[in-house]
């Protein structure tokens, strides 16, 4: 009986001796790597390394610090793990502080550095709060194409924004994480096979947002060479923080940490569990904004990721002189109402609650705020059969995402000498990316992230697309290569000017695979109502304007 136990024992160390041989193998300077075979859309074997270092473990005294390089490692590093990073949206607390890590997907059984291929990165969205790199943004899609394919990990909620507006925690450490992850891409993606010099990055939402960020940022700079902005631009009033160091605060004391000083702040609460800070975190989600930490303005200092205003910036023309396209869905507040749920808002009565917490009136006084909130319930609850989800939809279309991206847009455009693309997208196929989070939700219409599904394999998605979505994919994946490659987003037969800079928008109206026609609007979302409000974002861009 032993000799037969021996015999079978030996008999799958070979086997699982054959399948690590046979794994595939990259040498980096920190060490090597080992991945695994997995298959693509259409059945190619593609080499999946998931789960490299980056960055050190940002735990400890490294919390609430900017990132630093990842260790070397001897031996082999098994790169076949999933990480998520720490974060409380959701029904239950989940992930780990230690999630610093990117996954490279080559389309190679054995990766070859002679290959040379023009690489795409993506950076997750979820409000810079939660989700990961796996979450929507699988490679199967991509993996049928000769392109090397990175997505990351990075610090999530007050782990990686928390900010004491001061250089003891001056905060965008998630963005820092990104910035990492794009010079570790420098560096190291020849090794798979990869070209260095044609990095184009693109992220949805947050994820949307972080992109154009990194066209303002001098950690950022030579790092990559064409972007895209699927439903995010630094214009969107959701992602420069004004009041960072009220969200800390609050967090301090509900922590029970002093507040005197920043230094006896931040010192505390590294004291404390990430487990601890998260479930206070929750809580105190339940009585503010669910997204109460991101992107700020910090000050002066080596190593900051942002020290002005992405507005001020674009005024100066001193953003990166990099080809840039920006996109938006046709209705994007139909993900909001995610959180309207979540507030208990259902009729437009309940108005009043929705709009000071979504629309950021959060520094306002109570008398501007009962005073803009009339008017914008005059401006679209102004008909006599209003539809109360469908006016929510178009007032969180407009202000969170619409008009924001139609100011980007021709404000970048008028900045650089690199073209500028926008596009909207109203194609609904047969799955919608909401499903990941709203599975109930019935609707027949594109929104938030709908077009990233047709480069991104998710789990929403078929095991066989319909012969419409296998169209979409195809022209996604045209556009996207082909400015990959020559930084154009060309498609074949149709015309895509990019935008002119002026009052008016162009854009390409992605209707459905067959319908891709160049359509023009003087202000998306409504931007001329919204930009005369008296909101705390159209107050800082007047500051601005007033001192230059």
């Amino acid at each position: 009986m032993k000799v037969k136990l021996v015999i079978i024992l030996l008999f799958i160390a070979t086997i699982n001796g054959k399948d690590d041989l046979n794994a595939p193998q990259v040498e980096i300077p920190n060490g090597l790597l080992q991945g695994v075979h997995e298959q693509s859309y259409n059945g190619r074997t593609f080499s999946a390394f998931e789960g490299i270092p980056y960055a050190r473990p940002p735990v400890g005294e490294l919390r609430f610090e900017a990132p630093k390089e990842s260790y070397n490692w001897t031996g082999t590093w098994i790169a076949n793990t999933k990480h998520r990073c720490l974060q409380t949206l959701g029904p239950a607390i989940s992930g780990d502080e230690d999630c610093l890590y990117l996954n490279v997907y080559v389309p190679r059984e054995n990766p070859s550095p002679s290959d040379n291929l023009n690489v795409i990165v993506h950076i997750h969205g979820g409000g810079f709060a939660m989700w990961d790199a796996h979450f929507y943004s699988g490679p199967k899609y991509l993996m049928d194409e000769d392109v090397i394919f990175v997505t990351m990990n990075y610090r999530l909620g007050p782990f990686g924004f928390l900010s004491t507006e001061d250089k003891v925690a001056p905060g965008n450490n998630g963005l820092k994480d990104q910035a990492l992850s794009l010079k570790w891409i420098q560096k190291n993606i020849k090794f798979f096979g990869g070209n260095p010099d044609s990095v184009t990055i693109t992220g949805m939402s947050a994820g949307s947002a972080s992109v154009h960020l990194h066209y303002f940022s001098p950690l950022s700079k030579g790092t990559f060479h064409a972007g895209v902005s699927q439903s995010g631009t630094v214009m969107d009033p959701w992602v420069i923080r004004h009041s960072p160091l009220k969200s800390t605060v609050r967090l301090a004391e509900n922590a029970g940490c002093p507040t005197e000083t920043s230094r006896e702040l931040v010192d505390c609460l590294k004291s404390r569990s990430g487990t601890k800070i998260a479930e206070i975190l929750k809580s105190q989600e339940s009585q503010e904004s669910p997204v109460s930490f991101g992107p700020v303005v910090e000050p002066e200092h080596d190593g900051a990721f942002l020290t002005q205003h992405p507005y001020k910036m674009l005024l100066d023309k001193t953003v990166a002189d990099v080809p840039w396209v920006v996109s938006v869905t046709e209705r994007e507040g139909l993900f909001m109402l995610l959180f309207a749920e979540a507030m208990s808002v259902t009729a437009e009565q309940d108005i009043e609650k929705f709009l000071p917490q979504l629309l950021h009136f959060s520094d306002a006084d109570d008398g501007l705020q009962e005073s803009e909130i009339h008017k914008i319930k005059e401006h679209y609850f102004n008909k006599a059969t209003t539809d109360f989800t469908e006016t929510f939809i178009d007032i969180t279309s407009d202000r969170f995402f619409l008009a924001g991206a139609d100011a980007a847009a021709k404000l970048q455009a008028r900045a650089n000498k690199s073209p500028v693309y926008f596009y909207k997208f109203g194609y609904r196929g047969q799955h919608s990316l909401v499903e990941l989070v709203l599975p109930n939700a019935k609707h027949t219409v594109a929104t938030h992230g709908d077009d990233c599904q047709y480069y991104l394999h998710s789990a929403a998605a078929e095991d066989k697309l319909s012969e419409s979505d296998e169209k979409m994919k195809s022209v996604f994946s045209q556009w996207l290569l082909n400015y990959a490659e020559t930084r154009k987003p060309s498609i074949k037969g149709v015309e895509w000017n990019p935008v002119s800079g002026g009052d008016i928008l162009e854009f390409l109206y992605i209707e459905n695979p067959d319908s891709l026609f160049m359509d023009e609007v003087e202000g998306l979302g409504d931007s001329s109502f919204w930009n005369n409000l008296s909101l705390k974002d159209n107050e800082v861009r007047q500051r601005i304007r007033d001192e230059l």
